[in-house]
C-alpha cells in the first residue's frame, strides 16, 4: 500500500512539473515570451532604425503596457516599443510593414505562428 501510494505521489508530482513547463514559455495572454524573427531589411522600430537581420524579441509586461525588446542575435543592435494585443489564433508568422519618407520600413505589426494576439506597434 504504501509503495502504491509513493508510485502515485511521484506520478502526480511528474504530471504537475509536466504541465508547469509546458505553459511556462507562454503567458496569460497566449503569446510566447521570446520569440525570433528575421528583418530583409533595415527597419524602424519605436524611433530606431535596425539593420537587417536576425532578432530575438523579448515581450515585457510594465504594469498594463506591453512592451517588445529587439535585440540582434549577431550585433549590438536593439529596439523597444510598445503594442497592443490584437486577438486571433496565428498559423503563420507575419510581418506588416510601411515605407516611410525616408524610404525606411516601419514595422507595424507582428505575429507568430501560434500565438493568440498579433502585436500593433506603437509609431
Amino acid at each position: 500500500m504504501f509503495q502504491k501510494r509513493t508510485i502515485a505521489i511521484a506520478i502526480a508530482a511528474m504530471l504537475l512539473f509536466a504541465c508547469t513547463a509546458a505553459t511556462a514559455s507562454t503567458n496569460a495572454m497566449g503569446i510566447a515570451e521570446k520569440q525570433t524573427i528575421e528583418f530583409t531589411a533595415s527597419t524602424l522600430i519605436g524611433g530606431t532604425v535596425l539593420p537587417a537581420g536576425e532578432y530575438t524579441v523579448t515581450h515585457q509586461m510594465n504594469g498594463q503596457t506591453h512592451v517588445m525588446i529587439f535585440k540582434q542575435v549577431h550585433g549590438k543592435a536593439e529596439a523597444k516599443t510598445t503594442c497592443n494585443l490584437v486577438p486571433l489564433k496565428a498559423k503563420h508568422t507575419a510581418q506588416r510593414f510601411t515605407v516611410n519618407a525616408s524610404n525606411d520600413h516601419v514595422l507595424q505589426e507582428i505575429t507568430f505562428a501560434g500565438d493568440k494576439a498579433t502585436h500593433v506597434l506603437a509609431q
